[in-house]
């Protein structure tokens, strides 16, 4: 499908990556610090020694000699409404990249004299463009180089930094997860980090002048850190499956293993477990290694506790005679002993014990219920 013409997800994905900007400086906050959003600009940071301003672009172009963001940033931060002494550091953040040939490579090493010549040769050279004027770009380096701006300009020199080639939204996304959620179980991560930044475009958020200070930060992450901590003990929901078609399982070897030892009334249930272990398996646990390794350790626990009661079950049977009846309680002592314990869960439902015996019935050959006579 072809997008349209007035589609705004480039927009969007520029507020979703301020946002997750916001988000990350959060994170860093010290004691006493404020992030402040849309304030003074895109995010800012006070309370701290080092006040930051930050101006964040999401681009895929290169950043050009007349870059709209350069230019346009400046003239924001030349505007005598703007608090230019309330910071020490003025940053433009941007996605972008910065050629070697581009007059703003190694711009954080210039002093503010060579900050400025770069600024004026920028201007004299599109002053000497015989085509692609725009007006819009000749307006903002006509306002950023104002003689009336001198002084104020030379003050936002000094402060003024370009962080190029930033971490574009998906990489930074993962940036904060990685760094700020580790104490979080695998499997709430992403929780996690989509709460918390619903926590800072919340309205309530906005309402109280869109700043958030680190007591506010801390204790929100707190009570959401150990709300996913203590539900994480908790088994995840079973998946609600509606109409099962038992009769597609009825040739797989988990019900021939139970049919073996005529023990049809119970072929339904284990077909149900069965299918809801297998959906749970494959939206819930396969995503996370580490539920997948603690998987991995749950099945050696039943196949040892199978092979061990298997043997005990054989022990006491004496003849033909009472095989069956020896199987099928052999059958329901291993389904009713679900005293094992699986990754953090305080403990694990009786449908995924008894679905989990049933895939390894279905998957290992020597996996069987019908007792063998000790000879």
């Amino acid at each position: 499908m072809v997008k349209q013409s007035n589609n705004s997800t480039p927009t969007i994905k520029g507020l979703i990556y301020q946002f997750l900007v916001a988000l990350g400086k959060c994170f860093e906050l010290q004691a006493g610090e404020t992030v402040y959003i849309e304030t003074y600009g895109d995010i800012s940071i006070l309370g701290c020694n080092d006040t930051v301003q930050i101006e964040s672009k999401f681009y895929k172009e290169n950043l050009t000699d007349y870059d709209h963001n350069i230019w346009n940033t400046l003239n924001n931060w030349l505007k005598e409404s703007f608090p230019i002494d309330s910071f020490s550091s003025l940053v433009l953040l941007t996605t972008q990249n910065v050629k070697s040939t581009s007059v703003w490579f190694g711009w954080n090493d210039k002093n503010i004299a060579e900050k400025l010549q770069i600024l004026q040769n920028a201007a004299l050279k599109y002053y000497r463009k015989k085509s692609s004027k725009d007006a819009k770009t000749e307006k903002l380096i006509q306002s950023v180089l104002n003689e009336s701006k001198f002084e104020r300009l030379k003050i936002a020199l000094k402060k003024f930094v370009i962080d190029n080639n930033a971490l574009n939204d998906i990489k930074y996304y993962k940036y904060i997860k990685e760094t700020h959620a580790k104490t979080i179980p695998e499997i709430r991560q992403d929780e996690f980090i989509r709460s918390m930044l619903g926590y800072v475009i919340s309205p309530q958020t906005i309402d109280n002048n869109w700043s958030i200070t680190y007591d506010d930060f801390r204790q929100e992450v707190n009570i959401l850190a150990q709300s996913l901590i203590d539900t994480t003990t908790h088994f995840p929901s079973k998946i609600r499956l509606i109409d099962i078609k038992h009769e597609e399982y009825n040739t797989n070897p988990f019900v021939d293993k139970i049919k073996q030892i005529e023990y049809n009334e119970v072929v339904l249930e284990a077909i149900t477990d069965y299918v809801q272990t297998k959906e749970l398996i494959i939206n819930e646990i396969i995503t996370s290694k580490k539920i997948s390794d603690s998987l991995n350790e749950y099945e050696e626990t039943l196949l040892k506790r199978h092979n061990t009661e298997y043997r005990k079950a054989c022990r006491h049977c004496s003849d033909n005679r009472h095989t069956i009846i020896h199987s099928q309680d052999f059958y329901d002592n291993m389904m009713s002993a679900n005293d094992s314990t699986f990754y953090i869960y305080n403990s694990v439902p009786a449908y995924f014990h008894n679905g989990m015996l049933h895939i390894l019935a279905d998957e290992k050959e020597d996996f069987v219920w019908l007792i063998k006579l000790k000879i």
